[in-house]
């Protein structure tokens, strides 16, 4: 591929960094994929050690040692997955074998329930250690209701009793509880039982002499030139195997080392020791403040001990590190396969990072949905997953405005360029600049989450993953390298969530989004620094960003320290609104009851219901945008590069066209620019009161940028959106009958097709339901001297999925999505011959696998209607 330039001029570079998969494949295949991946429009690519058989062996740096190399050929980027296998954290085995003591470690409950009085009496303590486990501490309290409630005033550290393995202990009136609190290396999820452990500096330093010092040792003088950095790929507490691990329920256990009883002393006070018990309660209302102070605690030293530690090593020795943690379903906030805090866990990370592997879907935008793998949490998935990560990348000035989205695996082969280029524009316009395609495999086949985008050449695809990717670079392109603007800031529920009843983030920004309402997701840290967070002029002020609201989901519990920034920031002018109510309790009673009546008695703070929200931005003030109507499938966002703002919006209904007019407050020239095709459209704007008012169509699919003061580029005429009611056709040709059907590659299928003339799906019983490839479709027709005078249109209608025209033997353009519409420049007078191909994805060939199976599966070929829109005046005439 050449060099492509923006519509503002500037060299067009690749934000693409696939996954290549490694299983010991031979030079030669290795230097092919290589090159394919740089024909294809990419510029990087992350080693994924995960598949290799032989890592940190010597078939693992002869395969490295070949890769670079063909890399620094090619002028391409290399980053190196950290581990053997999936998460990172296992050290490839080594952390087991030659660290053991650097293995994660678990505090665990055990509990007897006693009858006092009695004097005297001896309680086993040493029966309830297994192997490689100590006992922490011994706590005993008076159980307040005879259940599970506890009388804190009378818990009691008994460790001090403790003799050869027997409490010794005379048992005051009463029922009372005895807790064993006990040092543990099982209990949590087994798949990570041998992984580094997370929240021990110590331990995670053995992690990095394992992994990034043998790397460092081999490459270094390859370090920030061809080899970029490292990709961390979903580290995590591995306390249990759920998504759902919280504080407060029985038989868990939870992350634990030396450092979190250190670090808890001095945010909770010296005795937390006495209150662990509580961690696995929520009978009691001092549990909140000791889950909140356990959660805080771990969720930092997640950050200080692991990613940031390696993103240290990282940045001295001259590389970056990138990757992404387990966002699903919340997790980001949690235990089990989350890291605590999502905003934290990137600290060390030198870009924001998520992935997108089978879990954002079209039309999946609230509830759940069933799937191989477990439930979706459709709505954190849709609205808040890429939303919270480009918050990190805008917030944090390291990351530069960087957020990464590991994207398209584990779709199945039915993701095709079409669901690329929806899924492309979903991440993009909430803020992702740079993709990790998931994956490019050199085996084939591969039934490890697919697609596999070259698959050694079979892809029926592949020809045309180049439309994919030069869009894909462009849209990036002009979102990099500028900055965001957003109207709300909207707070992250992360601590909240830890101490009680809460609704969870991105609830709040699905209403706004719905609404056309940018925002960004703040984490409660950013506000308790006051280096981090200002109010001017009554906007909130965090680094590039301004907002001019702060949005608070409703949690029952929040930091004392939280609410006073926010209590000030609002008497400073800047309003904050309480989504739902104001919360009920402030963590470790710090001033409570004063406090939260002072917030209440905030003139500028309020209480607002969630469909009460749009109203209140728009009437004071708190937009971006206005729109004539109600359009819940467009979204925008706001950009600014070089002075020019830059507008990004797209259309995520797959159904529905929209048309709605718009109106921003912009000063200029503005046009708007097909990012797809690579052409620049009058906006045909009109400019009242300071503000820029157009009219937007787009049809399902679709994007499309709206460009201020942009100098590169002729003007085009934009092909008319079909339902929008602007194509002002004078003649309408149907083209339903006499066509031609052939598929070269098979002859059985082919034969079965040759008595069709009209247009069909063929993925149909005694045609072609298991063909994949490209059908080819033939039909002529007539054009009279007059029609050629003006401009001809062709509509295929519903194709599946990618669509290449011809007429009359020269080539029209390729559409890999809908709408699939072409302006025919070489239609002539008398008989046309049009030529189409349309390929299908791999799906239907290669559906035999979990993936696949539990999908829909779309249609074959071109079913249409087709049809010619002949309309005989030119750009600027009238017809």
């Amino acid at each position: 591929m050449g060099q492509q330039t923006d519509a503002f001029g500037n060299d067009v570079k690749s934000a693409l960094c696939p996954l290549f998969w490694q299983h010991g494949e031979s030079s030669e295949v290795l230097e092919e994929e290589i090159r394919k991946m740089k024909e294809g429009g990419i510029g990087a690519f992350i080693v994924e050690s995960r598949p290799h058989p032989d890592f940190l062996s010597y078939g693992w740096w002869r395969d490295l040692d070949v890769i670079i190399s063909e890399a620094k050929k090619q002028e391409m980027g290399v980053w190196i997955f950290d581990d053997s296998a999936y998460p990172s954290g296992l050290g490839a085995g080594k952390i087991r074998d030659l660290y053991p003591e650097a293995r994660k470690r678990y505090i665990a409950k055990q509990q007897i329930d006693a009858i006092g009085p009695l004097k005297g009496a001896s309680i086993q303590v040493g029966h309830w250690l297994g192997e490689e486990e100590q006992l922490l501490k011994v706590i005993a309290a008076r159980r307040a209701n005879g259940n599970d409630e506890l009388d804190v005033a009378t818990l009691t550290d008994l460790t001090g009793l403790v003799q050869e393995g027997m409490l010794y202990w005379d048992i005051p009136d009463g029922p009372w509880r005895v807790f064993l609190l006990i040092n543990t290396r099982d209990g949590g999820e087994e798949w990570t039982k041998d992984y580094v452990n997370p929240i021990s500096k110590a331990a995670v330093d053995r992690y990095i002499d394992v992994i990034y010092e043998e790397h460092y040792k081999r490459y270094q003088e390859e370090f920030g030139r061809t080899v970029k950095g490292f990709f961390i790929d979903e580290p995590r507490f591995g306390s249990a195997s759920s998504y759902e691990n919280t504080l407060g329920k029985r038989g868990f256990v939870y992350p634990w080392s030396e450092e979190v009883m250190d670090a808890l002393s001095q945010e909770f006070g010296d005795d937390a020791g006495l209150y662990l018990p509580l961690l696995w309660s929520r009978e009691n209302p001092e549990c909140r403040d000791m889950q909140y102070a356990y959660m805080n605690v771990v969720s930092h030293l997640f950050d200080e001990d692991f990613t940031g530690r390696i993103g240290e090593w990282c940045r001295s020795h001259g590389v970056k590190v990138i990757g992404h943690i387990v966002e699903d379903n919340g997790a980001h906030a949690r235990l089990g396969f989350g890291p605590g805090h999502y905003f934290r866990s990137m600290n060390g990370f030198d870009t924001a990072g998520i992935d997108v592997v089978y879990q954002v879907w079209p039309g999946y935008t609230d509830g759940y949905q069933t799937t191989p793998f477990g439930y979706l949490d459709c709505r954190f998935f849709y609205w808040g997953l890429a939303k919270m990560a480009s918050s990190a990348a805008h917030l944090d000035p390291k990351k530069n405005g960087i957020t990464i989205c590991e994207i398209f695996g584990a779709y199945g082969w039915q993701e095709g360029l079409a669901l690329m280029k929806w899924l492309t524009d979903h991440v993009c316009v909430r803020g992702v600049n740079v993709l990790v395609p998931h994956a490019f495999s050199p085996k084939f086949p591969d039934a490890d989450c697919p697609p596999h985008f070259y698959a050694r050449g079979k892809n029926p695809q592949w020809n045309y993953f180049h439309y994919w990717s030069s869009y894909a670079n462009r849209v990036c392109g002009l979102l990099t390298g500028g900055v965001h603007h957003a109207t709300a800031a909207v707070l992250y529920h992360g601590e909240a969530e830890w101490g009680g009843a809460y609704e969870p983030f991105e609830k709040t920004v699905k209403v706004l989004m719905e609404s056309q309402i940018d925002c960004d997701v703040l984490p409660a840290d950013l506000f308790l620094d006051p280096a981090a967070i200002r109010a001017e002029d009554g906007l909130l002020i965090a680094g590039q960003e301004s907002y001019r609201v702060v949005l608070v989901p409703y949690g029952e519990s929040m930091p004392q320290e939280l609410l006073a920034s926010l209590d000030d920031l609002a008497a400073q002018g800047v309003p904050v609104l309480f989504m739902e109510g104001f919360p009920k309790h402030v963590y470790y009673g710090k001033d409570e009851q004063e406090l939260l009546a002072h917030i209440a008695g905030n003139g500028q703070i309020c209480v607002c219901r969630h469909e009460e929200l749009p109203d209140w931005m728009f009437g004071h003030g708190c937009y971006d945008l206005e729109t004539d109507g109600n359009y819940p499938d467009l979204r925008f966002l706001h950009y600014e590069k070089e002075g020019r703002g830059i507008y990004f919006f797209t259309n995520e209904s797959r159904s529905k066209t929209l048309s709605a007019r718009i109106s921003i407050r912009e000063e200029g020239t503005p046009v708007l620019y097909d990012a797809m095709l690579d052409q620049c459209y009058p906006a045909e704007e009109t400019v009242k009161d300071g503000r820029l008012t157009f009219v937007l169509e787009l049809a399902p699919y679709q994007s499309l940028f709206l460009l201020m003061n942009a100098q590169n580029g002729t003007l085009s005429e934009r092909i008319p959106v079909r339902g929008a009611g602007t194509c002002g056709e004078v003649k309408k040709i149907p083209l339903a009958d006499g066509w031609v059907f052939r598929v070269p590659d098979d002859p059985a299928v082919n034969e079965r097709l040759e008595s069709l003339s009209e247009l069909k799906n063929l993925a149909v019983p005694g045609l072609a339901p298991e063909y994949s490839g490209t059908v080819c479709y033939e039909k002529e027709f007539c054009l009279e001297e007059s029609d050629t005078k003006g401009r001809i249109y062709l509509d295929l209608g519903d194709v599946y999925e990618i669509s290449e025209v011809t007429i009359n033997g020269v080539s029209q353009g390729v559409r890999i999505c809908p709408p699939h519409t072409f302006e025919l420049t070489s239609a002539a007078p008398g008989h046309n011959l049009l030529q189409i191909k349309v390929t299908n994805t791999f799906a239907k060939k290669m559906h035999g696998n979990i993936f696949d199976r539990a999908m829909a599966q779309e249609p074959t070929g071109l079913l249409g209607p087709a049809v010619l829109y002949i309309r005989r005046y030119s750009l600027g005439e009238q017809p």
